[in-house]
């Protein structure tokens, strides 16, 4: 039986995060990023620079985490901190969203997963 735990958007209440992002805001990645496994070896996908992720709405639980949607719809967390913005650029807010709403369901990262961003 699976260990993962799949909440309700009606979960996630934050809307806006420490670094100033807020849900329904847009992020450009500022560099590639290489995903890595748990264990450190890369997967062999690349998330390119430029890519544009959607900030959802976030959750309370602690450690604090700003949720995003990839550009492939898959959802993701990253540290709320000053990282976020050195790997991010955000977009302003007029500009119009071609990615997912952010109020759309999401779960936690399988365990073993590695998690971009919280190392």
């Amino acid at each position: 039986m699976s260990t993962d735990t799949y909440h309700a958007v009606t979960e996630y209440p934050v809307t806006d995060y420490e670094c100033g992002a807020r849900a329904g805001d847009q992020a450009r990645l500022r560099r590639d990023i290489i995903v890595r496994a748990h264990d450190g070896t890369p997967t062999g996908e690349v998330h390119q620079a430029g890519e544009i992720w959607t900030v959802l709405q976030g959750s309370i639980e602690q450690p604090p985490v700003i949720w995003l949607c990839q550009p492939d719809g898959k959802s993701h967390i990253w540290s709320d901190d000053v990282d976020f913005l050195a790997t991010f650029e955000l977009l302003p807010r007029s500009q119009p969203s071609s990615n997912p709403s952010p109020s759309m369901h999401r779960h936690r990262p399988d365990e073993g997963q590695h998690v971009l961003g919280l190392d």
